[in-house]
């Protein structure tokens, strides 16, 4: 296999070869490098899926997170934080855009909040997992002809995502969103990278979102926390998870 350095030579001149006079072929350029902020964020998400189902799934609940916490707010759910990327989307530079709203919920609270959920969205159906309940929407169907899920009550299922439940989530002022902090949203996506119960595929789009939002937040980042939250996953993983955000700062990959 070639080296980085003697690959990037062979590319530089096999693009001169076209473009003798450009010395810079970046299309990176001029784009975001700062984090969008949670509201901007929500906005574009669910803009974006708002459009898709409006032209390819028009049989879909259109299951949105400010619908899923209005919901959930009114059946009286006091303990729950927006995750996935709904809750990490304002962290990026680069809003991108989900199906399904993850939302963890202490265990104590799962009961109403699956009750509320399936009394607004009774077309819903519903598969529970030892860590999360899954709710399905049929008319939502996938390329693959499998039905989608569009919402996930997550039960905090390690130290760490008890604690982002209890103490590191903040409310969004513009929303009034519970939402991680962003040194939880990076643990939370660390720790999906290092899982061993997570698809290598996931791992890889996990592995760039804890990148981006690494690097997008790198002067506000909190090192003592990010390391507390990380032993919090397993004995010795503040160290790595640190050792992760030096990797994102100097552009060097991640171990996934």
């Amino acid at each position: 296999m070639l080296t980085t350095e003697e690959r990037n030579r062979r590319i530089l001149a096999s693009m001169q070869s076209v473009m003798p006079s450009v010395t810079d072929f970046s299309h990176d350029t001029g784009l975001p490098t700062k984090p969008a902020g949670h509201a901007f964020g929500i906005k574009t998400a669910t803009r974006i899926v708002r459009s898709y189902r409006a032209s390819y799934r028009h049989g879909s609940e259109n299951v949105e997170p400010n619908e899923v916490i209005e919901v959930l707010q009114d059946a009286g759910v006091k303990r729950w934080v927006l995750m996935g990327l709904y809750g990490y989307v304002g962290y990026l530079p680069q809003p991108r855009a989900t199906q399904d709203v993850d939302v963890l919920i202490a265990g104590g609270e799962l009961q109403s909040a699956t009750d509320a959920i399936l009394n607004h969205w009774p077309q819903l159906t519903t598969k529970v997992l030892d860590v999360v309940t899954r709710f399905i929407d049929p008319n939502e169907i996938s390329v693959t002809g499998e039905a989608q899920q569009v919402i996930d009550l997550m039960l905090p299922s390690s130290q760490c995502y008890e604690a982002i439940l209890d103490t590191y989530c903040q409310i969004d002022e513009e929303t009034g969103h519970r939402i991680p902090t962003v040194e939880a949203a990076c643990a939370s996506k660390f720790s999906a990278v290092v899982s061993p119960y997570r698809q290598f595929e996931r791992k890889l789009q996990d592995a760039v979102d804890l990148r981006q939002i690494m690097v997008a937040n790198a002067s506000v980042l909190d090192r003592q926390i990010l390391s507390a939250l990380g032993d919090l996953i397993y004995p010795g993983g503040g160290v790595e998870l640190i050792e992760y955000l030096n990797l994102a700062i100097a552009k060097k990959p991640f171990p996934v």
